[in-house]
């Protein structure tokens, strides 16, 4: 039986790799977490490039044009380091989505107390549906080759329609709109596009995951429709990006 190609993003890593063998030494007395995230994005020069802006500027993933009037939502929610940031910051109307059990009860004990902030125990998509997530620190993903190792933790999350759930919801105009779903932004902003809902959002911040399946493509086509409606203010290719509503 004949292999299957190299993905595009499997090819770059493997021709990359004297740089990151270079780049784990370099980086080797880094954080857990750091190390982890620069294996994700193969120590890439975006990303470094990226992590270089984080110092400069820390609350990069936090500027927003936005108040404690606004409302904001956190798709990907994690253990809700970003939303504590925003409420911090900006006391706005927040809802977080986290499927990841681990991960959301974390949320729920950060956000206890607070009413402006609604933890929400599932995850958005593109329709109603229940999958097989696999738990593995900030690689958690639906959208992960891992799911298929038997040695690969895992579970059974729910995931929403978006579209249902912004008219349940009633979010009519929402100022903010952060995205990192390790893949599953794909299908969640295709949603969007069919729905007629990208506009209904002012700013977003979007992580793009390279190693999902025609993620180059993808990103092209969602990128062409939100240039449509929304300015480009800066990207760190296949890391983060930023967009604000013209």
């Amino acid at each position: 039986m004949t292999s299957p190609l190299p993905s595009r993003y499997e090819l770059k890593k493997a021709l990359l790799w004297p740089r990151t063998a270079y780049m784990r030494w370099k980086y080797r007395k880094s954080s857990a977490a750091m190390k982890t995230m620069l294996e994700l994005h193969y120590y890439s020069p975006a990303l470094i490039n990226f992590v270089g802006a984080t110092f400069v500027n820390k609350h990069i993933l936090h500027d927003a044009d936005i108040n404690a009037d606004s409302v904001v939502i956190d798709v990907g929610a994690f253990t809700g380091v970003w939303t504590k940031h925003i409420v911090d910051r900006y006391d706005p109307v927040i809802y977080a989505f986290e499927p990841n059990p681990n991960s959301f009860r974390q949320l729920q004990r950060k956000m206890a107390g607070n009413p402006k902030v609604q933890a929400m125990p599932y995850g958005l998509g593109d329709e109603d549906v229940t999958v097989e997530f696999t738990l593995k620190g900030l690689g958690s993903s639906m959208c992960d080759e891992r799911s298929a190792h038997s040695d690969t933790p895992r579970t059974q999350v729910e995931i929403a329609a978006i579209d249902r759930v912004w008219d349940e919801l009633q979010l009519g105009q929402v100022d903010l709109m952060k995205i990192n779903i390790e893949g599953a932004e794909f299908p969640l902003l295709d949603k969007m596009i069919e729905a007629g809902l990208l506009n209904q959002v002012d700013c977003y911040m979007i992580q793009f995951h390279e190693w999902h399946p025609g993620a180059y493509s993808k990103r092209r086509r969602i990128r062409e429709e939100l240039s449509k409606t929304h300015r480009l203010e800066w990207e760190y290719y296949f890391v983060w990006e930023k967009w604000v509503r013209l």
